[in-house]
């Protein structure tokens, strides 16, 4: 199984296809392995490597503090250890954050950023985002493991998708369930997300970069869209209607058309 030492722990990743490298970080709690659709897609063009953040998946998962610059140190380590210098990045959600802190502290190594289901980070997004925190806490409350990936991706996609589409659910939950993230890892994830704030500092971000946000994402509401246009007017934006936060779920061929026309453009 492919695995790098990366930060004194064990990274797992897996790549396929030739070409230009397309780095696919994913987000809280959302093991690479939900890039599914992308990586059959866009390995027809890219070299794709998709990686699990440390605490998720197959990655090791210490008990310690995380953070994201650790996030994309992780990242831009297994970069370099598979030899690459200069690579496409995509990231959703926390992948996102990590995404925007790779294009800021390492310039050199990001060619085009492709942002997903995301925001900044700050007061403003918690805020925004509280809601579905609340719901979910609540709704998850004493439930099994494979009952709580449920119905969590039930409340982050758009109403109605979860029974329109229960196969997409049930594959995302036996994905995730082939290694259930232990409580700890997840709460050093999610306390990550919770103190970055990259609101003054995105701006300063060069690279030629697409925003991909859904009109229904309870996270990161569309509000956030605003937010982005400010910080990066030049950046391009796609809104995608009836969909919510799990975009690589919800609408997996139109995200991996719309990534793939980015960065052949």
């Amino acid at each position: 199984m492919p695995y790098q030492s990366v930060n004194g722990i064990k990274i797992y990743y897996e790549e396929r296809g030739q070409g230009e490298p397309l780095l696919l970080i994913n987000g809280l709690a959302f093991p690479m392995d939900l890039w599914f659709a992308q990586i059959e897609e866009l390995s027809g063009d890219f070299r794709v490597i998709a990686l699990d953040n440390r605490g998720i998946g197959r990655s090791d998962k210490p008990n310690e503090e995380y953070s994201i610059p650790l996030l994309a140190s992780d990242a831009v380590g297994l970069l370099s250890a598979l030899g690459i210098e200069k690579s496409h990045v995509a990231g959703l959600s926390m992948g996102g954050f990590i995404s925007q802190e790779i294009a800021l502290s390492y310039p050199d190594r990001v060619n085009r950023l492709v942002l997903v289901a995301t925001g900044m980070g700050g007061a403003r997004s918690a805020e925004l985002g509280r809601p579905f925190w609340e719901k979910t806490a609540v709704a998850i409350m004493g439930k099994s493991p494979q009952e709580v990936y449920r119905i969590d991706l039930t409340l982050m996609t758009a109403p109605g998708f979860a029974e329109k589409r229960p196969d997409v659910v049930e594959k995302a939950v036996a994905l995730r369930m082939q290694n259930p993230q232990p409580l700890h890892a997840f709460m050093r994830q999610f306390a990550a997300c919770n103190v970055f704030d990259n609101n003054l500092r995105t701006p300063g971000i060069t690279h030629p970069t697409l925003i991909i946000l859904g009109q229904d994402d309870p996270l990161f509401p569309i509000e956030l869209a605003r937010d982005f246009r400010e910080a990066l007017p030049k950046a391009k934006m796609i809104l995608y209607e009836n969909c919510g936060h799990a975009i690589l779920l919800e609408k997996p061929d139109r995200l991996s058309k719309d990534i793939r026309e980015f960065l052949k453009s």
